[in-house]
């Protein structure tokens, strides 16, 4: 996989980061998870997934997110490939301005953008999201309002011709892994 931008889409919990790190492992793809940018402002402000964050935190982070796009443009090898992950809503007019900002990254690069759609059953939401490895990346780990928004939010539209849609309840991390580079290399 050569100078391509695997971008995974989904809810908390349907394992994105785990998926994502056993690409990374399998084809020395490099990581940009988004709590790599949540992260650095979420540790400041001690954030707990249960208390409001202040809307200037997504401003903040938006910053971060885009100096990671911008070194991934003017600085990274051309032949290098990315994985991001994040938790994308229709609802959110930010998110669909980050989808559109990760798809120019790629074509700025002359790269092959692949946009992966992830699900998984509410079963296996429940007991992925409220693990202490989540809580330990700062990550979401209300069960309940992580089924709550996972119902009443929709994921962000994505109508591009190199999508793929994984169901990651019985999948393997590394299987998952296996079929999204072998869908990214049949597109380049």
């Amino acid at each position: 996989m050569n100078n391509t931008i695997v971008y995974l889409i989904g809810h908390y919990g349907v394992g994105k980061l785990t998926v994502a790190k056993a690409i990374c492992a399998a084809t020395g793809a490099r990581l940009f998870d988004n709590h790599l940018a949540n992260n650095v402002i979420f540790s400041l402000i001690r954030a707990d997934s249960r208390t409001p964050l202040p809307e200037r935190v997504w401003d903040m982070i938006g910053v971060i997110r885009e100096q990671a796009l911008q070194a991934m443009e003017d600085l990274a090898p051309a032949d290098a490939s990315f994985v991001l992950t994040n938790c994308l809503l229709e609802s959110d007019p930010g998110d669909r301005a980050a989808y559109d900002r990760v798809m120019e990254t790629a074509r700025r690069r002359d790269g092959t953008f692949v946009p992966v759609l992830l699900a998984a059953s509410d079963a296996a939401h429940a007991a992925r999201v409220g693990s202490p490895e989540r809580a330990e990346r700062l990550k979401h780990t209300d069960v309940a309002s992580a089924e709550h928004k996972r119902r009443t939010t929709e994921l962000l539209r994505v109508d591009h011709p190199n999508r793929l849609d994984l169901d990651t309840t019985h999948l393997p991390p590394e299987q998952a892994a296996r079929l999204i580079i072998a869908h990214a290399e049949r597109l380049a």
